[in-house]
């Protein structure tokens, strides 16, 4: 199912874990909702404005799939309020600044694991809290 031309909504609900696992990882029907306002407001922006594919590494986690991935008890993925992307041809700090300056939005993370580097950003219906920190596996720092 397309949510817009840049996006289909198996593209939140993608875990290469879930499918080694044989975990279903569907997105509840009353999920979907913060699905559509994590696209409507950060990822269709900035896809459109930015002119790139946006390549999104996890959105929603099942519970079974944020406990074998070692996610944490109240991670915003369980609910599909968040997603961990790059865009391609992007540096992730160019994409980290669009965001911040362009997007309402809860938490935008910068994150750096073992070499590897993604952002993470959710989206809240209300009282989002602009939350920008930096990650790098093992501890979180305000930016």
């Amino acid at each position: 199912m397309h949510l817009s031309k840049y996006f289909k909504i198996e593209e939140f609900e993608y875990s290469s874990t879930a499918l080694i696992m044989g975990i279903d990882n569907k997105i509840p029907v009353d999920l979907l909702q913060n699905v559509v306002r994590l696209h409507d407001n950060i990822l269709y922006p900035l896809r459109k404005a930015i002119g790139c594919p946006v390549i999104i590494s996890s959105c929603y986690r099942c519970e079974k799939l944020n406990k074998i991935i070692g996610g944490v008890k109240n991670s915003q993925h369980n609910e599909a309020k968040a997603v961990d992307f790059t865009v391609k041809g992007q540096s992730n700090i160019a994409v980290f600044n669009w965001i911040r300056k362009n997007c309402d939005y809860d938490q935008l993370i910068l994150e750096t694991v073992n070499g590897a580097q993604w952002i993470h950003v959710s989206y809240n219906f209300e009282n989002n809290r602009k939350q920008c920190l930096s990650y790098d596996g093992k501890t979180y720092k305000s930016l």
